[in-house]
Formats: C-alpha cells, structure tokens, sequence
C-alpha cells in the first residue's frame, strides 16, 4: 500500500484553513441570497496515491484517489480523482473532479464538484465548485458552492445550493 506524500498531507490541511477562513467571511453574504440552500454535515474521506509522484525538471506531479462517506444533509458517497503539482512542498496547485451520488436533504441523484486549490508563501486560495449541469435524478438542475472545514480530525461540510422549482 502507498503513503500520501508530504504534499498530499499539506495540501489537504491547506484546503480545511482556507477553506474555514472563506466559510467564515462569506458566511453573511450566503445568508442573505434568495433560494440558496444549505446542506451541512461531516464527511470521512480516504486519498489514496494512484501513482508515486514524480519529479522531473524541479516539478513534482502526483495523481490521487478520492473516495468519501457523507452524513448529515448530503448522505452517500463520492469517488474522484485529484492531480496535485509543484516545485516544492509548499508551492503547489491542486485540481480534482469528484462524483457524489446520494440524496440531498431528501432528494437523491447525483452530481460532480469540481475543485482547484493553489498555495504559494504569499497564501492560498481554494474553490469547490457543482458542475454546471451535472445534476441528475431529483438533483437535476443544482448549482452551488461546497466549504469543508477540518478541526480535530472531522472532516464537516456546508454545501450552499439551489434547485429549480418542483
């Protein structure tokens, strides 16, 4: 079985700061928004190196497996695949497109997230996004923003979304 890299540990801590930090500032601004829904819970989630990382040129790039377990207003799974590069440990991009398929605070279907995320000494920045028109089932039809915080070791998440009419 292989290890996560030091990278693969950094960027995911990354991804829970930045992400608590955005979480906190756009909180009041989502409140506010007409039809916006939010889906709050915890996730457990397993990254899995799919291919050792390689270093060419002063530039590591390695490839990951993403498999989660959602409770709470999103309940079911994802699979997904994250591609992570940089020329160190603490300069990086990281790029994933993962697979929900559940129910969503009672309606079940499925749909894509995309996510990006870069980190230099100058800060970070981090954006999970619902795949324009990727929503199937009951969830046809959803846009939205998915925040995840990491503190002491839980995995939460808050997924502000809307549907069209039933």
């Amino acid at each position: 079985m292989r290890t996560l890299t030091f990278r693969g540990y950094l960027a995911m801590a990354v991804v829970g700061l930045l992400v608590a930090v955005g979480w906190m500032a756009a909180g009041t601004v989502r409140a506010q928004e007409a039809g916006v829904r939010h889906a709050t819970g915890t996730f457990e989630v397993s990254v899995t190196p799919a291919d050792p990382e390689v270093k060419e040129a002063g530039l590591g790039l390695s490839r990951y497996s993403l498999s989660k377990t959602f409770t709470g207003g999103m309940s079911g799974v994802s699979v997904g695949q994250m591609l992570a590069g940089g020329p160190s440990d603490d300069v990086g991009t990281y790029v994933a497109l993962e697979r929900f398929v559940g129910t969503l605070d009672g309606r079940e279907g499925a749909f894509l997230l995309a996510h990006r995320g870069d980190m230099n000494a100058g800060g970070y920045t981090l954006s999970i996004t619902v795949v324009p028109n990727s929503g199937t089932g009951a969830l046809e039809g959803i846009s939205g923003d998915f925040a995840l915080t990491i503190a002491g070791g839980e995995h939460s998440y808050d997924l502000s979304y809307s549907l069209p009419p039933e």
